[in-house]
């Protein structure tokens, strides 16, 4: 477990095994070897638990460091509101001030609460 929520943090196969397995590919087969490669090389972390996975890695963004989600996989619907707080102790743990994501898919603008930002045309940051 990780800073205290239901998350453990995966090894790299286990990324190429939940992305290549989706039903609706989201990423390609490139990328998705370049994930499982960042998670080897201790570039990025697979972190999981019953709801979902989660790749994310720390970047610095003007004066901050983020946590930068770079994949995401709902096991279970509703895992984005039942995690989100865990999200955010595991990026404050890590010593992130913010967590952001860029979104393929439109609506996440109307989905997300007041706490989020939009940056540019498809990313999304909040303070943790």
């Amino acid at each position: 477990m990780i800073s205290g929520t239901t998350f453990t943090i995966e090894n790299p196969e286990f990324v190429a095994v939940v992305l290549n397995g989706m039903k609706k590919q989201a990423v390609t087969y490139s990328e998705i070897r370049e994930l499982v490669a960042k998670c080897r090389d201790q570039q990025a972390l697979c972190l999981a638990c019953e709801d979902g996975m989660m790749v994310v890695d720390l970047r610095p963004h003007d004066e901050a460091i983020e946590m930068f989600v770079l994949a995401l996989v709902a096991f279970k619907r509703g895992f984005f509101e039942r995690q989100h707080a865990a999200a955010q102790d595991i990026a404050r743990d890590l010593g992130a001030s913010q967590i952001a994501f860029q979104s393929r898919r439109n609506g996440w603008g109307r989905r997300l609460g007041p706490e989020w930002s939009r940056r540019g045309a498809d990313e999304f940051v909040r303070s943790v």
